[in-house]
């Protein structure tokens, strides 16, 4: 089981590009917790998740995956949710779902009953099993969320990784999907996600790491790194905080 991510002086351009994505990018996550990645569009997020994913290399520093006993993780269990992907709409939502069970089926086998039952459990606990027979393209888009992230949780890997996932949301499905995503926390695994509401962050996550153009701005407690001067100059427009029953609320412009 992954314990702690140690991120150091990371740095990153793509191929035939001399601009750094990711500039000296330094962090260290503990286990169960939960950390938002915070700015702009083009600021990294994404191509940090890609490297924690280990999709891409860094042409500096490293990622260290470390286990309870301090070795570095070889075997990692990292479950991704991208903000796009193709989706397979002729499949029923049960389907896809056993999909994520794929890592521990044994090749030229079929599903067993284990894993049946862990897509029953997801399901259950996302209250979408009205939903198994279901294809894919006839639930919404909130419910296609859910879906998607049922996939993962049947994956039941150490490190979750989620790309904007309550992008395009209405306000119901984005609060279930909070809720979700803290839930996660119970069960002493890391959470990773970004997004480009602070709000989000201020709802579930331990920690924020807040970069602009591939810098990190601030890496902290949540409350303790997310002020005015910060977000300011994270997302490059005024801001202002307002306490809301004792919890901050941000909003754009003076």
């Amino acid at each position: 089981m992954i314990t702690t991510i140690q991120i150091r002086n990371l740095s990153f351009h793509y191929t035939g590009e001399e601009r750094l994505v990711l500039q000296g990018v330094d962090a260290r996550i503990g286990g169960d917790q939960i950390v938002a990645v915070l700015g702009n569009n083009g600021s990294g997020k994404t191509t940090l998740l890609l490297m924690l994913l280990q999709r891409l290399l860094p042409q500096q520093g490293e990622i260290s995956f470390l286990g309870e006993d301090g070795v570095i993780g070889t075997h990692l269990r990292i479950g991704y949710l991208p903000q796009i992907e193709k989706v397979p709409f002729g499949f029923t939502t049960q389907e896809y779902i056993l999909m994520g069970r794929f890592p521990w089926i044994e090749r030229f086998h079929m599903p067993e009953k284990a894993d049946q039952d862990k897509v029953y459990e997801v399901m259950q606990e996302l209250d979408i099993l009205h939903m198994a027979r279901k294809h894919l393209k006839d639930v919404s888009g909130g419910e296609l969320q859910k879906v998607r992230i049922a996939r993962m949780l049947a994956q039941d890997p150490d490190l979750f990784l989620m790309d904007e996932p309550a992008n395009h949301l209405d306000l119901k499905n984005r609060v279930e999907l909070l809720k979700i995503i803290k839930k996660l926390k119970e069960d002493k695994k890391i959470v990773i996600f970004t997004t480009h509401d602070p709000n989000d962050a201020v709802e579930i996550a331990d920690r924020v790491l807040l970069m602009r153009q591939g810098q990190k701005i601030a890496f902290g407690e949540t409350r303790r790194v997310l002020n005015q001067q910060t977000l300011q100059e994270t997302f490059d427009i005024p801001m202002t905080i307002r306490m809301v029953k004792r919890k901050p609320y941000i909003l754009s412009g003076g």
